[in-house]
């Protein structure tokens, strides 16, 4: 009697061995999946190419999009002016929301902030987006562009 039960707890240990062993094996993918962010990157595009004060916020339309250089009229009598010519690089009409948000001497972002307008941008043309700061008090500028809604 004693050899049968040393036998039935074999058959037993060994299944039940298994199903430990099985356990801590998916005991791991049970946890909680890491949800911290990324760690930060340097910027992939070059200067001068990657003009912190211009961003098209839609990553399909960048590519179909080229700047020139900001007219800026700051004399200190007047409220910040800023046009900033932007060039449509294909051979079909875009419709675009952009606005401006303005900066104080400290970098400090101005209230209030500009609401989204919309311009036509035809093939090949060069349309200038322009704004003027609410005060005087602004001394840099940040354009933002995407799809028009």
């Amino acid at each position: 009697m004693t050899i049968m039960t040393i036998s039935r707890h074999r058959r037993t240990a060994t299944p039940l061995a298994v199903l430990l062993l099985a356990s801590a094996a998916v005991l791991p993918a049970c946890q909680a999946p890491d949800i911290s962010p990324p760690a930060g990157h340097g910027d992939p595009v070059p200067a001068p190419y990657n003009d912190p004060q211009i961003s098209v916020l839609s990553p399909d339309l960048r590519g179909w999009l080229a700047f020139q250089p900001a007219i800026i009229e700051d004399d200190g009598s007047r409220p910040l002016t800023v046009q900033v010519p932007v060039r449509n690089l294909a051979e079909r009409q875009y419709l675009i929301d952009y606005r401006f948000l303005f900066y104080n001497e400290n970098g400090m972002e101005l209230e209030p902030v500009m609401g989204w307008r919309m311009a036509s941008l035809q093939p090949k043309e060069i349309v200038r987006l322009k704004a003027n700061a609410m005060g005087r008090d602004a001394r840099d500028y940040r354009l933002e562009i995407k799809w028009a809604r």
